[in-house]
Formats: C-alpha cells, structure tokens, sequence
C-alpha cells in the first residue's frame, strides 16, 4: 500500500495504491480545492495552516488516517528544487557523493544552509569514455526542513520527498515505453507552473519549469473581460482556447490607443501563445545541447490539460503530435473521474512507494 500526496496552489490530490500479482490498482482516490468559495481565491496569499486544513479535511473524507499511513511520498516542485541529468567520471560512491554536492550548488539557489542532494544512476555515457549518466535533484535543508513540518502540521510522518518532473517520469515509463529513438515530450500544466520534460532511452533527460500555467491563463480572463476568479475559471474550462475571444471591457481611451490603420489586420497574440512559444525556445535548447535530438510524441496532463482545443492549438502551432496524457492507462480504477490527468504526479509519487 503507498499514498502519494500533490500538494499544489490550487487543490490537493491524494491516490492510494496497492499492487497484486503485479498489477497496480487505484485503492482511494480523491481531490480537494484549497480554497471552498473559488470567488475569493488568492494565489499569494496561500497560508500553511490552510494547505495543512485542507489535507486533514481531504484525509477525512477518503477515511484516510495520516498517522497510520506507513508508506507517503509527496512532492515538491518549482524554483525550490532542482532536477537535471549531468555526467561525471566513474568513481567509488564517496567521491561521487563529494563531486555531486559541489556540482549541487551551481543549480539551486543557496539560503545559507547546506545543499541536499538524491540521484538516480542511468548508466555509462555513450558518448564520452569512462563517464556516467546520472539524474541529480537538489535542494536545501531548509527547503526539506519547510516541506517536513508542513506534513507533520497535516499529522503524516514525512517519507520519501519527491520532485514533480521525477514523477511525472514514473508514471509515463509506467504506462509508455521509452522511445528507443528520439525522446517524448511530457507537458504537465499545473496551477502555479507548467513542468515541461524531454526523455528517450537514449537521449538525454531534460526539464524545465515554465511560468505560464492554468492560473495565469485565469488571470489574463479576469483581466480581459473583468470578471472574478470564479467566472474566468468556469470560462477557461468551458471554453478553452477560445475563452480569451471576444471584445474586452476596455474603456473608449484605452481601446484608441490599441488601433490600427483601416484594412491592416493584426492577429492578436494571447497567453497560448506565449506559452507555445515558451515551450518551443525550451525545446530549441534541449536540441542545440542533444545532437541528432528528434521528438516524438508530445503528451499533456495536469490540471488544465483539458482545456478544449488546447491539444490541437499546440500540434498546429509546433507541427507536432499531440496526445492528451491517460495516466490510468495500465493502472486499475473504478472510481469515475471528471479531470484524469490532474492526478498525473500524485499517481507517480504512489507507485514510487510501490518500489520499496
């Protein structure tokens, strides 16, 4: 049995699984927004006591009881943690712990207290003699010390931390074959960030957090047709990428000063094409640094992967295939779900449990 815990800004996921002759099964499954009334949600200004409510309330209602759960993972993600691929000389497992510490601090922003650091041994380069591949996350003490008391204050005893894209990794090896040529995308479009991962069998492992995601798709709504969270919310949901369609409430003065000469048609540009250009300078860089890299499959999931069209608007923009992520592909679930992939990393977390 293991529960996996996503902690995120907008709502918390919890999935238990369970696994029997090999096969793995949804056992509890549940999700609840952090905040009740969506008129007064406020990103900024998230408290800890709340996120810690929330979790208790979730907990209670999935009969779930945090202090006699023996096997958690929970995640942590954003500009708090760093998750990438490197390679180093071969070396006992004493001077690689020394080497990757110093390599450590080149990534994560240091708060004054030591780097903490896990990895994950891919095997020899192919490319150099003598060298490793190896995934290396970091972050700081103070980082796990926060995230620790966090689950404490939700009366769990804190497991195994995670990072997001290793998640999101576990649960697309699980269902999807590796790529022997080329490397899959994986798209995941949260609330607060959109995690972007790159990854074949043999090319190289690479993520990037991108700042443009479900909220401030929200936000850009609110702000055009000068509405509450709520309605802007409903409207992305609803409408997808055409939500940000139509005239705005803009006032005579300001709708002057965005005019044009008669006849000249410009094409506005909106937040997802921001975000599709995001992930297209993303994947540039991934290229220049992989020789001969080549994509194949594009997969989205998260929270705001739903949004209607918003599949074919990134296949159309980057002449890609595009595939909306099925994260219950080969595990067992009854339990009808009105958004599967939003529960994309709490399933990678739980099966990462499934491991010990």
């Amino acid at each position: 049995m293991s529960i996996g815990l996503d902690i995120g800004k907008y709502s918390i996921k919890i999935v238990e699984l369970e696994k029997a002759n090999n096969k793995v099964s949804v056992k509890n499954i549940g999700k609840k927004n952090i905040f009740d009334n969506m008129k007064k949600y406020n990103h900024d200004k998230i408290s800890k006591s709340q996120i810690a409510a929330c979790v208790q309330d979730l907990c209670d209602k999935m009969k779930i009881k945090p202090k006699k759960v023996k096997q958690l993972t929970s995640s942590m993600s954003g500009k708090s943690i760093d998750t990438r691929q490197i390679s180093t000389l071969e070396m006992p497992d004493n001077e690689l712990i020394v080497s990757l510490e110093l390599e450590a601090k080149k990534h994560v922003p240091l708060d004054g207290t030591d780097a903490i650091i896990d990895y994950h041994l891919l095997g020899s380069s192919q490319d150099k003699l003598d060298q490793i591949n190896l995934i290396l996350t970091t972050t700081t003490k103070n980082i796990i010390t926060e995230h620790a008391e966090l689950l404490k204050n939700c009366k769990f005893k804190p497991g195994v931390f995670d990072a997001d894209p290793i998640a999101m990794s576990n649960i697309h090896q699980h269902n999807n074959k590796l790529p022997e040529q080329g490397s899959d995308v994986l798209i995941n479009i949260g609330n607060s960030t959109t995690t972007l991962i790159v990854w074949g069998e043999n090319a190289g492992f690479f993520t990037r957090e991108i700042e443009i995601s479900g909220h401030h798709i929200t936000k850009e709504i609110m702000r055009k047709f000068e509405c509450d969270y709520l309605e802007a919310e409903n409207k992305k949901i609803e409408e997808g990428i055409k939500s940000l369609d139509g005239e705005s409430k803009k006032t005579d003065e300001e709708s002057n000063t965005d005019a044009v000469m008669p006849g000249i048609m410009i094409e506005e540009k909106t937040i997802f094409n921001e975000l599709v250009e995001e992930i297209r300078k993303t994947l540039r860089f991934y290229m220049k640094n992989n020789n001969n890299a080549f994509f194949n499959t594009f997969y989205i999931s998260g929270g705001s992967s739903l949004m209607p069209g918003l599949d074919q608007f990134i296949a159309d923009n980057l002449n890609v295939k595009v595939e909306v992520f099925d994260p219950f592909k080969k595990i067992k679930n009854n339990k009808k779900l009105k958004n599967p992939p939003e529960f994309s990393v709490a399933l990678g977390l739980a099966l990462r449990g499934l491991e010990k």
